[in-house]
């Protein structure tokens, strides 16, 4: 089940050719895991369960029934994300090779991630709360002349959740929860335009008098980065979703949760906005800047997990997330000047994460944390990898710690590295001139975290 747009004054416009957030995407796909710093530290296999603060309402609302009276939980994650192509080539259809320029360098943007989240017990059975988190996005930058210029130059795309929830107690042993996620998403998306090809292929088409020679006196060649034009697509726009949990609290040692996240249509409006055209291209209809119009269709999620006291010491965790990544099979914007929309296929595969994780409670204030968790890509091959998103499979390995400060106040510190297969890209543009770009993309991210919990 899907949501429908908030409406509204919706301002410009998100993107055709990958998706973006302040840093880089570290579930599969462009989905953020990472709500708080405390399930960091055990590769969040602890999501559907809950992680003993107000934070864990984000991935199960039930679980806030765990909460007595009333609590707050703000944390910060600083990921360091590296990305970077080897061995690249450009080439262009019915033209050949133009590589021209490096190979980027990092693409990965580091930054911090912060949450913030409060739950309240109305009574005996009832408890609300409220938080604010980051769920989908990325962010790479590419030098401005790199050999992938015209798939990608810098992406940013942030989607910020506003969370309003319930929980109720059914029973002693069941708890069911129930939560809005109020989206508001932006972005901003850049990238070269090879003018010289534009130049060649106006000239086969008898657009150009003198054809190709007059592209060359006017130093109009394909790849030639000193006259590359640019375009830059930017805008926002506001959505409503929902989601829903359960809690069976089995016995004393074991707990089993699920939830569910729907999706959410973003109905995204805003600008296409082109500029260092040249003279001889500065006619062509397809550049010029005008309003356009795109759907944003962000994937439903379902989380099943376990959490059992084996003794007072030691818990284990184990995690499944399912994530509806089928939805997201193309980004198509819609120019309102009639020119041709701009489309990026993306086909892209639901996919189901696992994670296991373990906790040590040393004493009655040091909990010791570890986790593992393997995250599927949803790309299904190197024809649909993007330069804005060059997704792989990804493995974690996590470890954390929980310090209760006083016997109301806990900071959990939490570190994870996360290894990405290498893989390879062989993605072609579907505009007006084909480019392709391939090579083999490597990578990695280091994670750590902070969390301070309290109760009131």
């Amino acid at each position: 089940m899907k949501t429908r747009t908030v409406s509204g004054r919706l301002a410009p416009w998100l993107a055709a050719a990958g998706l973006a957030l302040p840093v880089t995407s570290l579930a599969a796909g462009f989905a953020i895991t990472e709500e708080n710093a405390t399930g960091l530290g055990s590769a969040y296999s602890d999501t559907a369960t809950g992680n003993g603060n107000a934070s864990g309402m984000f991935f199960n609302p039930a679980t806030m029934s765990d909460l007595p009276g009333t609590q707050i939980s703000g944390g910060m994650i600083y990921i360091d994300p590296k990305f970077k192509l080897k061995d690249g080539k450009s080439s262009v259809a019915g033209i050949g090779d133009i590589t021209n320029g490096g190979d980027g360098g990092n693409a990965g943007v580091a930054a911090p991630v912060p949450n913030l989240f409060i739950t309240h017990q109305l009574n005996a059975r009832t408890h609300v709360g409220f938080g604010i988190s980051v769920p989908y996005g990325l962010s790479t930058d590419y030098s401005s002349g790199w050999l992938g210029r015209y798939h990608a130059i810098k992406s940013e795309v942030q989607v910020i959740n506003l969370n309003p929830a319930l929980s109720f107690d059914a029973n002693p042993n069941l708890s069911l929860g129930v939560g809005l996620d109020i989206q508001y998403a932006n972005a901003n998306l850049t990238s070269a335009i090879d003018s010289g090809s534009l130049c060649y292929g106006a000239a086969s088409a008898g657009q150009v008098p003198g054809g190709t020679s007059t592209c060359q006196t006017y130093g109009l060649t394909p790849g030639n980065a000193s006259k590359d034009g640019k375009v830059r697509v930017k805008g926002n726009d506001w959505a409503l979703g929902w989601n829903a949990g359960l809690l069976w609290h089995v016995n004393p040692s074991t707990k089993i949760g699920l939830s569910y996240r729907s999706a959410v249509d973003h109905k995204l409006k805003g600008s296409v906005d082109y500029s260092n055209i040249p003279l001889l291209l500065a006619s062509n209809p397809q550049l010029a800047d005008t309003n356009a119009r795109a759907s944003l269709d962000l994937p439903a999620t379902a989380n099943l997990g376990i959490s059992h006291a084996f003794s007072p010491r030691w818990t284990m965790t184990a995690g499944l997330l399912w994530t509806q990544w089928s939805r997201f099979h193309e980004l198509r914007v819609t120019k309102d000047n009639g020119q041709p929309d701009i489309v990026t296929t993306e086909g892209w595969k639901d996919t189901l994460r696992y994670a296991v994780g373990a906790s040590y409670k040393q004493n009655s204030r040091l909990t010791w944390r570890a986790g593992l968790a393997f995250d599927p890509t949803p790309v299904p091959d190197a024809q649909h990898r993007t330069a804005r998103l060059p997704d792989s499979d990804r493995t974690w390995l996590s470890l954390g710690v929980g310090y209760h400060v006083t016997k109301k106040s806990t900071v959990d510190v939490g570190y994870t590295h996360i290894w990405f297969n290498n893989v390879k890209i062989n993605n072609t543009t579907e505009g007006t001139y084909k480019n392709t770009l391939t090579g083999t993309y490597t990578g990695s991210v280091d994670m750590v975290g902070v969390q301070y919990s309290h109760r009131f």
